[in-house]
C-alpha cells in the first residue's frame, strides 16, 4: 500500500509538473491570458490555464490506477473497481466546473451564471447519494446542508485565490490533513485519490509561487474547491474515541478558506459593496497592508492552515471535553489573527489621516505662498 500511494503521489506531481510547462506555451500561442487590469497587480500577460493543469494530472492518474486495479487483485484495487460509477460522476461534476471556470476566465462571466454552473455540479455531486455522513438519519435537512457545503467551499477556494501561489498551498495543506484522517479511519481507497490530489497540486506550485508564470484561473480554483468538497464527503471522520465535535473536522481543516471569505464579505457589506464585487481586501491582502511581502504573507496562511489543520486531525482522538478544549483552541488562534488584524488596520487609517492632513496642510501652505 505504501508503494502505491508513493507511486501515485510521484506520478501526479511528475505529470503536473511537466503539463503545466506545455499549457504556459499553449496559453501564450493561442492568447489564452490574464491581463494585467484595473484591482490586478501583476505587470504582465499571464497564463490562466493552471486549474487544467491540475485537473489533468489528477484525472489521467487516478484513471490510470483504476486501469492498473484491474489488472491485480487487491483489496484496495476492489474498492476502487466497485467505486467506478461514482468516480465517474465525481469526474463529470468536476468537468462541469472546469468548463465554468474556464469560461469566466476567458469571457468574465457574471456570478449568476458562474452560481448556475456550480449548481450543477453540485447538483451532480449529489446525485452520487453523497452527502455529509455526520449528517445521516436528517432526511432532507442533510440534503440541504450539503448543497449548502458544496457550494461554500467552491467560493472559498475561490476566494483564496488571491496571491500567487495561496490558494495552491492552502489545497495541497488541506489535501494532506485529509489524508492523515484517511490514515487513521482506514480509508485507503480515498488516501490514494488525496495523495494523488496532493501530488498534482505540488508539481503544479513552482509554477505558481510567487512571481507566477501561470495562475490557478477560476478554472483552478472552482475546480480545487469542488474536489476538497467532494473529498469531504467520501472521508469518515469518527472514530470510538471521537464524539460528535467531529462534525467540525472539516471546517477545522478549511479554517483559512472559510475565514477569508467571511471576513472579505462582512467588510464588503460595511462599505456598502456586494459580496461578489472583486476588491483586494482578502486575508493574505490584508497581512500585505500590514507589512508583509506578499510572499511573507502566503506562507503566514500556510503555517496558520496547517496549524488549524492538525488540530482537526487531533478532533478525531478527544472525546467532548477534549473536543472542547480544541475548539477553545481554535478561536483562540482566530482571535489572535482577528486581533492583529483590527490593531494593525486601525494603526494604518490613523497613519493614512495623519498623512491626508499633511498633504492637504502642505497644499494650503502653498496656495498661500501664492
Amino acid at each position: 500500500m505504501n508503494l502505491m500511494i508513493i507511486t501515485a503521489g510521484f506520478a501526479g506531481a511528475l505529470l503536473s509538473y511537466l503539463l503545466t510547462f506545455a499549457l504556459i506555451r499553449l496559453s501564450h500561442q493561442f492568447d489564452l491570458l490574464d491581463y494585467p487590469a484595473g484591482r490586478k497587480n501583476h505587470k504582465r500577460p499571464t497564463p490562466f490555464l493552471g486549474g487544467l493543469s491540475v485537473f489533468i494530472s489528477f484525472w489521467v492518474v487516478v484513471f490510470g490506477g483504476l486501469l492498473a486495479a484491474g489488472a491485480v487483485s487487491t483489496p484496495v484495487s476492489r474498492q476502487m473497481l466497485n467505486f467506478i460509477p461514482k468516480l465517474i460522476g465525481i469526474f463529470a461534476g468536476s468537468l462541469v466546473i472546469l468548463f465554468v471556470g474556464l469560461l469566466d476566465d476567458k469571457f468574465r462571466w457574471s456570478p449568476l451564471r458562474k452560481l448556475a454552473g456550480q449548481i450543477i455540479a453540485a447538483g451532480i455531486l449529489m446525485s452520487l447519494g453523497l452527502t455529509i455522513n455526520l449528517l445521516e438519519g436528517v432526511g432532507f435537512l442533510g440534503y440541504v446542508i450539503t448543497f449548502v457545503w458544496i457550494i461554500l467551499i467552491i467560493n472559498a477556494f475561490n476566494f483564496i485565490d488571491s496571491l500567487d501561489g495561496h490558494c495552491t498551498g492552502i489545497a495541497l495543506i488541506s489535501s494532506i490533513m485529509f489524508f492523515w484522517i484517511t490514515q487513521i479511519m482506514e480509508q485507503q481507497m480515498l488516501a490514494l485519490f488525496l495523495i494523488t490530489f496532493a501530488g498534482a497540486l505540488i508539481g503544479f506550485l513552482p509554477h505558481n509561487f510567487k512571481p507566477a508564470k501561470i495562475f490557478l484561473g477560476d478554472n483552478g480554483s472552482h475546480f480545487i474547491g469542488y474536489m476538497m468538497a467532494a473529498f469531504t464527503l467520501l472521508c469518515r471522520y469518527q472514530t470510538p474515541q471521537s464524539s460528535l465535535a467531529a462534525l467540525f473536522i472539516p471546517v477545522l481543516i478549511f479554517g483559512v478558506p472559510i475565514y477569508d471569505m467571511l471576513s472579505v464579505i462582512v467588510v464588503r457589506l460595511s462599505r456598502g459593496m456586494v459580496p461578489w464585487q472583486g476588491d483586494r481586501n482578502h486575508f493574505a491582502h490584508r497581512l500585505v497592508k500590514i507589512g508583509m511581502s506578499e510572499k511573507v504573507a502566503v506562507i503566514f496562511s500556510y503555517f496558520v492552515a496547517f496549524t488549524i489543520g492538525h488540530v482537526a486531525v487531533l478532533t478525531t482522538q478527544v472525546d467532548l471535553f477534549g473536543a472542547i478544549l480544541i475548539g477553545i483552541i481554535f478561536l483562540s488562534i482566530i482571535g489572535v489573527i482577528a486581533f492583529l488584524e483590527f490593531y494593525a488596520a486601525q494603526r494604518i487609517r490613523i497613519t493614512e489621516g495623519l498623512a491626508r492632513k499633511m498633504h492637504r496642510r502642505k497644499e494650503d501652505i502653498q496656495r498661500e505662498g501664492f
